[in-house]
């Protein structure tokens, strides 16, 4: 962010609610009159997607371009940016004034790939974490085709490659990469592999990479070294044209020799840069983190979990790494509100991390102790949620959670067509796929409902994410009459409604 900043503020109107900017921050969210709110995106505090987007219940937006920081007390927004905000009204509820919003986003010529929403998605990282090997992969992806529950894409995670930024199979692990991907093709997989832009010191392209100014240097000339959850690299630099023409030589040489379909693009967060970095193009660290995603988004089977202002995109997004807690912040908790928001930044094709969480502190050993009570609700939880992706092979481990897999699992492929036609809405207008009820049913008083969703317009869906819970009580939104589909149960809108919830029971409703 440059030195003279602009300084705007705005008042916030009684009743007037805001989401947006950050979607790791939707458990903050929405920001009011009454709650305080800060968010410096030169922080880099968050390792989820940012964009500088902010919708009010009002009909209000604010537009951002570049870095900014927000600072919400007292009922006022203070906004410091580069460039001059954009403050306009769009009506006079949250949806038109998201709509008007994202109609400023970018757009790709290509369409998400629909199967990624409409059936689930697998990856091994919770699982075999970096002890990834070529059987391992095929034992895995036979279980879950044996196992009776769909599935779509298999993602090989970290491990898989000789070395951060050599991209190849690990010869010791992968006997016949190009005959596995047959198989896991013949078994109807999808195939992704993941990287990363940290290049290990020890690989053979090391010293070219520093001749041709490919990696990312420090403010003094040296080549930077970042560290990272994995080690400390030095990291590419994704304004050099040589940068990334020698990583895309790498990839597409993977899906040319082996029949590789995508990647997963981890990292890429701005707190790996720096805004004083030596580059071969003038950038910040948020612009290299858009770079990245940039990058990503010319293979049509790719995920990221981090990018700046990369709203409306095809590209996969998913929340970062949660851990295998009740916890409001890192855990389930944190997964409904921070998907509301991922949906008002402009990213509706979004995961909700891996079922079961995806944090490394909470895996690498059997299943012995843990709490199937909270596995089971993070299924729920996710199930009727945009992306659905398992990792940890519980379904191999106990019987009562395979069960609750597979009746999960296939309700997400049922709806296969419901969802096909949001995916249609999302790329015509970026409309949310998840959506706050707030957005479908305004001034209802909704306007700070966050445990509770609309998947489309007509399901209303409300996880339980509390240990214990066996009952949820809500309001059902006026106008319809709703059915709550567990029991088939009819309830009038306007009401409310206390519902059975126990564990193995995703509470939803269906408008009638």
């Amino acid at each position: 962010m440059g030195k003279n900043k602009i300084r705007t503020q705005l008042e916030i109107q009684d009743g007037e609610c805001f989401w947006g900017g950050a979607v790791a921050h939707g458990i903050h969210m929405p920001f009011s009159r009454d709650r305080d709110w800060t968010f410096d995106s030169c922080m880099q505090d968050t390792t989820n997607p940012v964009n500088g987007v902010f919708c009010s219940t009002h009909g209000r937006y604010i537009l951002l371009k570049d870095d900014f920081r927000v600072g919400v007390k007292s009922g006022i927004v203070t906004l410091e940016t580069d460039a001059p905000p954009v403050i306009q009204k769009a009506g006079n509820t949250l949806k038109e004034a998201y709509l008007a919003a994202a109609a400023t986003f970018g757009r790709d010529r290509v369409s998400v790939p629909r199967e990624l929403l409409t059936r689930p998605q697998y990856c091994t990282w919770t699982e075999m974490l970096t002890d990834i090997t070529q059987e391992k992969v095929l034992d895995y992806a036979r279980s879950v085709a044996e196992s009776g529950m769909p599935y779509t894409v298999l993602i090989l995670d970290d491990g898989w490659m000789k070395a951060y930024g050599e991209w190849e199979f690990a010869e010791e692990k992968f006997s016949d990469p190009k005959g596995m991907m047959d198989a896991l093709h013949e078994m109807g997989f999808k195939v992704q592999l993941w990287l990363v832009p940290f290049v290990d010191k020890t690989i053979r392209d090391h010293e070219m990479l520093v001749a041709n100014d490919a990696l990312v240097r420090c403010a003094d000339g040296s080549v930077a070294e970042r560290e990272w959850w994995n080690g400390t690299d030095p990291v590419l630099d994704m304004t050099s044209s040589f940068a990334r023409d020698w990583l895309k030589k790498q990839l597409d040489l993977l899906m040319e020799k082996y029949g590789v379909d995508g990647f997963k693009f981890d990292a890429g967060d701005c707190l790996y840069y720096r805004d004083d970095d030596i580059t071969a193009r003038p950038t910040t660290a948020s612009g290299q983190n858009y770079l990245w995603a940039e990058f990503a988004g010319q293979y049509r089977y790719s995920e990221l979990r981090a990018c700046f202002g990369y709203a409306g995109r095809h590209t996969i997004i998913r929340l970062c790494d949660k851990r295998r807690s009740w916890d409001r912040k890192e855990g389930i908790g944190a997964l409904v509100p921070n998907m509301i928001n991922a949906g008002l930044c402009g990213y509706p094709y979004t995961c909700a991390d891996m079922i079961g969480g995806g944090s490394i502190a909470d895996f690498g050993g059997e299943a012995g102790g843990v709490d199937h009570e909270l596995i089971g609700r993070f299924c729920e939880c996710a199930a009727l949620m945009p992306c659905m992706q398992f990792s940890y092979a519980y379904w191999r481990r106990n019987d009562v959670i395979k069960e609750l897999f597979l009746k999960y699992a296939r309700l997400h492929a049922e709806l296969q067509d419901y969802l096909a036609a949001l995916i249609e809405e999302a790329e015509k207008t970026h409309a949310p796929i998840l959506r706050a009820l707030e957005y479908e049913f305004p001034h209802q008083g909704f306007e700070e409902e966050i445990d509770s969703f609309m998947l489309g317009s007509e399901y209303l869906v409300s996880p339980v994410t509390q240990r214990g819970q066996r009952e949820k009580t809500l309001i059902l939104p006026r106008g319809f009459d709703w059915m709550y589909s567990p029991t088939g149960e009819l309830f009038r809108g306007g009401e409310e409604v206390t519902v059975p919830a126990p564990v193995g029971t995703l509470p939803y409703f269906k408008r009638k």
